[in-house]
């Protein structure tokens, strides 16, 4: 890899200092900061080991206390892609995604962690549609356009204006185009996803010998977790169309502190 020409958007880190003190409001706050200052030194001195332990440090911490930080999540994909563990760097890029949708950095992150590990085609063009924004931002757009229908609908009543029909074919032409999309983003929202943190193999079946192995499943590929036995994984890969098995410690599931 030319690391010039393709290289990861490191984050600003002085300025995460303050973001990250601003966010915190417990009497843990002198320890976090310690931690998290411990953190940037040693990502400044390359040691990612030791950084990463800090950042894992920090997470366990505002776990407890039911709180989310953007700059942790993103920091640790940061820190395990310079190790060149590329399944753990996709998934607290995706965690961090989930908390900041359209930050350029963590997006351009994402975007070249799928390319160099060939998983840029993991769903269809109405899939790169709804990418396009949030859940939440497709559910307020759908409740303003049927705002605007129903609001232009009972006013049709009252008013004879070529203005107010225009604005009512406009307003349902979108309301069923963002009611179709949001209904869509749900189905995504609701299924539970997981990215593989390590290359193994996808099994036939629940077990592990040279029989049941079907092929090799590579670090960073986006799975749909179907159900689960014993220290197994029910798998579907939206990229490949296949579905088989594969041990929980591969695979790490898109929840926040599930």
């Amino acid at each position: 890899m030319r690391y010039k020409k393709y290289r990861i958007k490191n984050a600003m880190f002085i300025i995460w200092i303050f973001v990250f003190l601003n966010f915190l409001f417990s009497d843990d706050n002198i320890y976090l900061d310690k931690l998290f200052k411990e953190a940037v030194e040693f990502y400044n001195k390359t040691d990612f080991v030791s950084s990463e332990s800090r950042f894992l440090d920090i997470l366990e911490i505002l776990k407890s206390k039911k709180k989310v930080s953007f700059e942790v999540f993103y920091n640790l994909g940061n820190c395990y892609y310079r190790q060149n563990k590329l399944g753990l760097a996709r998934y607290y890029y995706e965690l961090a995604k989930s908390v900041n949708y359209h930050n350029p950095d963590v997006n351009y992150n994402l975007k070249f962690i799928k390319k160099i590990t060939n998983n840029t085609l993991e769903g269809g063009f109405l899939d790169l549609i709804i990418e396009i924004l949030s859940f939440k931002e497709l559910l307020v757009l759908f409740f303003v356009f049927n705002f605007l229908f129903f609001s232009s609908l009972i006013l049709e009543n009252f008013i004879t204006s070529g203005v107010i029909s225009w604005i009512k074919r406009f307003s349902l032409v979108f309301f069923v185009i963002f009611s179709y999309l949001s209904l869509i983003s749900y189905t995504k929202e609701t299924k539970n996803i997981g990215i593989i943190v390590e290359t193994t193999h996808l099994l036939s079946a629940p077990e592990e010998n040279e029989f049941v192995r079907s092929v090799d499943l590579y670090e960073a590929k986006k799975v749909v977790v179907l159900s689960e036995k014993d220290d197994y994984f029910a798998v579907y890969l939206p990229q490949d169309k296949i579905q088989g098995w594969v041990k929980k410690d591969k695979v790490k599931k898109l929840k926040i502190y599930s």
